[in-house]
């Protein structure tokens, strides 16, 4: 009996030892969607302190309780990750809630395409920002107008721009009507003329995230009106998809291992982020290999004049690099912007890129219209 006591004592100390080092470990890099309490920083510290000093003054003076770590280390980071904290972080779905202090306003509104209607958000600028430009973003497949959208909306809103984010057919909102092609090359035109009718914008640019890039390159092109656009912003955008498992695992990969994915604990849990993914898929009559041969983004950029804007990643396994150099050559008087650190997935989630790519269109979209 008096064995089973020592080994359970042992256990409990070392479980708190670990606790309690996590928990410092998740305040001090600022992770509060690993935090046992949230956001809650000093609270953090002293539950910290607390954990790690209770273990401590439990802990049997034996080398016996130096082999639990090995035990319970792989339980402990379950729950810091997974299990998240008891007051989790309102995670990146909270900028698009009416009172988020990131914005000004936030609209969901419907905007008229033929006999359809896309879902779409409207957010301006927090009070005080004046905003005589616009940034309309569209997604890549299997995504939505909000998924894993809040550090590239936030750029934009933090440079004064007002940014409209669509969900395209057979996607979030909008997954009732199929994307099909070439039926989807208008929504993007309807949604650049719904900025350009909104009062006090004189500026559009437009964001197209890798099936989006495509999307946006071939829609300019197909109405002959790429003076819709001021600026365009070609993200991830692959010249030609071939998916395989091959191709699916080094992305698995380089997201989890390599690519600052950790930074995305500062605003959310393992598990919030695992409920936005589970809300991504498509419904298309094509398959995303299909689309990208129809849409053939590398001829569809030659003719574009409008300033534009490459962002690709060195890491990125679905657009790798020689995508980029395609795209370059079709565009030679295009500007690049190039990361060594994301994966396809974490592209636009880091300030790294969404900074910059804010930057670049308050440049284009507001400074060189003065």
């Amino acid at each position: 009996m008096a064995g089973f006591s020592f080994v359970l004592l042992s256990l409990v100390a070392v479980w708190l030892i670990m606790l309690g080092v996590g928990q410092l470990i998740a305040v001090g890099w600022q992770l509060r969607g690993a935090s046992l309490v949230g956001t809650g920083r000093w609270t953090g510290v002293g539950l910290g302190l607390l954990l790690l000093l209770s273990g401590a003054w439990l802990l049997p003076a034996s080398w016996l309780a130096l082999g639990w770590p090995l035990l319970l280390g792989p339980l402990v980071v379950f729950i810091f990750l997974w299990t998240g904290s008891i007051n989790p972080p309102p995670g990146p779905a909270a900028l698009f809630e009416p009172d988020h202090p990131a914005h000004g306003s936030c609209r969901r509104i419907h905007i008229p395409d033929n006999e359809h209607a896309i879902p779409a958000i409207l957010l301006e600028p927090p009070s005080g920002i004046a905003s005589r430009a616009a940034v309309c973003v569209i997604h890549g497949a299997g995504d939505h107008k909000t998924f894993f959208k809040s550090q590239l909306i936030t750029s934009l809103l933090n440079k004064g721009l007002t940014v409209l984010t669509i969900d395209l057919p057979g996607h979030g909102d909008y997954r009732k009507r199929p994307l099909s092609y070439p039926e989807v090359l208008s929504t993007v035109p309807a949604a650049l003329g719904f900025m350009h009718a909104q009062p006090g914008i004189e500026a559009v640019g437009l964001i197209g995230i890798s099936l989006g890039g495509a999307i946006a390159l071939n829609s300019l092109v197909d109405c002959g009106r790429d003076h819709l656009a001021q600026a365009l912003v070609i993200a991830g955008t692959p010249i030609h998809l071939q998916p395989d498992r091959h191709m699916f695992r080094r992305e698995m990969w380089r997201t989890l291992y390599g690519s600052p994915s950790l930074g995305l604990l500062k605003e959310m849990s393992v598990k919030q982020a695992w409920q936005m993914w589970k809300s991504g898929g498509y419904r298309s009559r094509l398959t995303t290999s299909e689309l990208f041969e129809l849409l053939n983004p590398v001829e569809q950029i030659r003719p574009l004049r409008l300033p534009i804007l490459l962002v690709y990643s060195r890491r990125d396994s679905v657009a790798p690099w020689r995508h980029a150099q395609a795209m370059q050559q079709a565009a030679p008087g295009a500007a690049y912007l190039e990361t060594k650190k994301a994966s396809h997935v974490m592209l636009t989630l880091i300030p790294e890129v969404a900074g910059p790519i804010a930057d670049w269109l308050k440049r284009n979209l507001v400074e060189e219209g003065n």
